[in-house]
């Protein structure tokens, strides 16, 4: 009846600081489209079935996630707009030697924080 493999898909956890901020962040701003923008990368994070496959699928372009660099390095980003990022970040151990096997992501917070400005 059933077969003999399992299809995995990638698990989500959110911590506290990530639901305080999108209550503060997105719902209290009414920031309605960057709340949608994240119900798709939810989705497109879970419909991969690795963290390897997630980052070879072209709507990564889209969403601009991507790999931080220097001291951030074991975090990835989704951009929801033009200011305000999303940190995810793998529950593996850094150094992350083969991201097939991380089917376990962390949102951890909503960063609004511009750089950019002066």
């Amino acid at each position: 009846m059933y077969n003999n493999f399992e299809v995995m898909h990638i698990i989500i956890y959110k911590s506290k600081k990530f639901l305080k901020d999108y209550k503060k962040i997105l719902v209290s701003k009414h920031l309605y489209k960057e709340i949608d923008r994240l119900n798709k990368i939810e989705g497109l994070i879970i419909e991969s079935d690795n963290l390897h496959v997630l980052l070879n699928n072209p709507l990564r372009m889209v969403y601009n996630i991507e790999k931080k660099s220097a001291n951030l390095k074991e975090y990835y980003t989704a951009r929801l707009n033009g200011k305000i990022r999303l940190i995810i970040k793998p529950c593996n151990d850094y150094p992350y030697i083969d991201l097939k096997n991380i089917i376990e992501l962390e949102f951890l917070s909503i960063d609004d924080t511009h750089y950019g400005e002066g």
